[in-house]
């Protein structure tokens, strides 16, 4: 099983923080995670679900983009002791099968700052 996060762990701290859509900030991990996978979809889903009843007010998340198949996929959102939603993914060319990104209360302004599990 191939997994983006294995392919990106030199990433173990950002020296800067990227502004998104959504009220998002980027590490530099995740950043490149979804530049090299064109998977800004992902990320975009990320954001989409921040104002969620079952997301918002969340101060740690767990996002889990993983293939059920040759072009499908399921992301699912967890807050670190279980799932709280997923979205199935009916068509995807991600090429990794799974990839895992962490979203945490950046605190001021109500930014969230997406990062590598091995960035933390």
């Amino acid at each position: 099983m191939r997994n983006a996060n294995d392919e990106l762990r030199e990433y173990n701290c950002s020296e800067q923080y990227h502004r998104y859509q959504f009220g998002l900030v980027l590490t530099d991990g995740s950043l490149e995670l979804f530049r090299r996978y064109s998977a800004f979809w992902f990320c975009d889903i990320i954001g989409s679900y921040q104002n969620h009843p079952k997301v918002k007010g969340q101060e740690f998340q767990s996002w889990v983009l993983k293939k059920t198949g040759e072009s499908k996929a399921v992301v699912t959102c967890g807050d670190g002791n279980s799932p709280i939603l997923s979205q199935a993914i009916p068509f995807t060319d991600f090429e990794p099968d799974e990839a895992t990104v962490w979203v945490e209360d950046g605190g001021e302004e109500g930014l969230k700052v997406v990062l590598l599990p091995s960035e933390h």
